[in-house]
């Protein structure tokens, strides 16, 4: 067809005879029709010639000159001017021979146009970087530069030969060839022992290149296809080693923290925070680095975080149940310096169990694996809470016992040692938030102390000592109170407990008492129901029949049964109000 083709216009352009005929009216027509043609070809004496010498009945010869203006415009070897030339050549060859590209069956209909297209390919396997070689993993950098230089040729190249070949038949094969080759080294990287940040590399790479708006010009695809199999087989490739990635980081966190996170004398505000601190940032930016690619990618990464989280979970609790028991046994009085591993120990569960329910996926319900997380923290964390109310119960002991024994200024030194303690911990906002938790349970712990000693001395002896016992209560739970609330950053009404008792011993009226006594039972019932008892009958003022006409009170305001409620009760119920 070529062959004819050429034949029939080179016989036009000469006026020659086709079948016997003169040709000359059609000649005519055709120099008007290419009139332009002609003055363009003729602007340039190289140019002129390269078209006449493609209207060379020899066919061969002339698909040969056609081939070496394709080398010549794919080889970037001539200037601007005589590219643009040569380009309007070859369109015009394409058209004169009737170059297309039958997309639907995918073949072509021309011989001869089989050698351009492997001249094309040639041309792609040529420019397209060689692929860095394989080693040990580490070489992020090396892919970094393979990808950026490949990004960076193909778009040169197609902005490049985009305008030249785009009316040849030739642009789309172009495109097609980019594709299959460039997928063919993105495949061949994929085999390769990648690390996680080069997968990443790799998919961050294809995400830049072929969903930016601003390459998507340049990296355009004909068969979508061959990028959905390669996102697949990349992301197939990805979460085997990004979960192992996330295992044996946490277990270097551990491994870490079992060496440096136990010294007490170089405990600062960094390493009383470093465990969560790390574990936290490290499997946020899992998360975050997945969700960039997919919310569905981001959910399967969530759920392998959480079930690694479960497991440095456990291995982190097994590991602290073991360090507790060397610590209890080397602290059978707790002392100031032990304090700082517990309170580093409790803000450790707290954190990890505030962050483990954002790893979960709230489309779903709470997984397994993030109910146990929490399970065993709060164990944990309550366990080494009771470790510290024992800490607490044993330094007041031995401060209080002295103070109402022989009453020296021992409670002064019970209220330094806590502000000590309180002292060792950070001042930012995680050690503020264990300081508050801690000086309510010290306080707790101080008062009751303070209350069973109180019950167990004679008040005969307080007495001389002090002369009025309710009035001397009532400053020492005020300086508690004073310290306390200090500490705390905030008043408190449960640190008022030994305030609103003291009053129990001020008040020797039985009115009086029975309206304090229902007061503070509805602020402390639990506390009511433990000491007032006591210290009614312990002051010796009231009868056994006063004692209980006031607890009588005290339980119907507490408990109130209409059917149960006497004329007694009510008209105590009455004095009260």
């Amino acid at each position: 067809m070529a062959l004819k083709q050429t034949k029939i216009l080179y016989n036009k352009l000469k006026g020659k005879k086709q079948d016997g005929n003169e040709e000359k009216p059609l000649m005519k027509n055709i120099k008007q029709t290419d009139e332009q043609t002609f003055e363009y070809m003729q602007s340039s004496d190289q140019s002129g010639q390269v078209y006449l010498d493609l209207m060379d009945p020899d066919v061969k010869a002339s698909d040969k000159k056609a081939l070496d203006i394709l080398r010549k415009i794919l080889s970037e070897q001539s200037n601007l001017e005589d590219l643009g030339k040569a380009a309007e050549v070859l369109k015009r060859w394409s058209k004169l021979n009737g170059v297309t590209i039958d997309k639907k069956e995918g073949s072509f209909p021309e011989n001869w146009l089989c050698e351009y297209l492997q001249e094309v390919d040639q041309f792609v396997i040529k420019h397209i970087p060689t692929l860095p070689e394989e080693g040990p993993q580490g070489s992020q950098l090396e892919l970094l530069d393979f990808l950026k230089s490949t990004k960076s040729m193909i778009c040169h190249e197609m902005l490049r030969l985009t305008p030249v070949l785009e009316d040849t038949g030739l642009l789309d094969h172009l495109i097609d060839s980019y594709s299959r080759h460039l997928f063919h080294k993105l495949n061949l990287l994929l085999n390769r022992d990648l690390s996680v940040e080069e997968t990443y590399c790799l998919l961050e790479w294809g995400k830049d290149v072929f969903f930016s708006p601003d390459s998507q010009h340049v990296f355009r695809l004909n068969d979508p296809l061959l990028l959905m199999r390669w996102f697949e087989k990349a992301i197939r490739k990805l979460l085997p080693i990004l979960k192992n990635d996330i295992s044996e980081t946490l277990q270097k966190i551990l491994d870490y923290d079992e060496q440096h996170g136990h010294n007490e004398e170089t405990m600062d505000e960094e390493s009383f925070i470093s465990l969560h601190i790390d574990v936290t940032q490290y499997l946020n930016a899992v998360i975050t680095k997945s969700e960039s690619f997919s919310k569905t990618f981001m959910c399967t990464a969530q759920k392998h975080c959480l079930k690694e989280l479960h497991r440095f979970v456990q291995k982190y609790v097994d590991a602290e149940k073991k360090h507790l028991t060397n610590w209890q046994s080397l602290n059978t009085r707790v002392q100031h310096k032990g304090s700082v591993y517990l309170f580093r120990v409790i803000s450790t569960c707290r954190q990890l169990r505030f962050f483990a329910p954002q790893l979960n996926n709230p489309d779903i319900n709470k997984s397994k694996d993030l109910l146990n997380i929490i399970c065993i923290l709060t164990e944990l964390e309550d366990y080494v809470w009771s470790i510290v109310q024992k800490m607490m119960k044993h330094l007041a002991q031995d401060s209080l016992r002295c103070y109402f024994k022989k009453g020296c200024e021992q409670i002064h030194t019970l209220t330094e040692a806590i502000q000590k303690q309180c002292a060792s911990l950070p001042q930012n906002d995680v050690g503020k938030e264990i300081q508050e938790i801690f000086v309510d349970v010290a306080y707790d712990c101080v008062s009751h102390v303070y209350l069973d000693c109180l019950m167990k001395s004679k008040i005969n002896r307080l007495e001389k000592r002090w002369g009025n016992v309710g009035e001397r209560m009532r400053e020492d739970a005020l300086n508690f109170h004073n310290t306390f609330t200090e500490l705390r950053g905030s008043d408190d009404q449960r640190n008022q407990l030994l305030q609103s008792l003291s009053e129990v011993l001020i008040f020797n009226d039985v009115n009086a008492l029975k309206v304090t006594c229902c007061d503070f039972s509805k602020r402390f019932p639990k506390d009511s129901e433990q000491y007032v008892p006591g210290l009614l009958r312990w002051k010796g003022v009231l009868s056994d029949r006063q004692v209980r006409e006031v607890l009588d009170v005290i339980r119907d305001v507490l408990n109130p049964n209409p059917r149960c409620v006497t004329r007694h009760s009510l008209k105590s119920i009455c004095c009260c109000l």
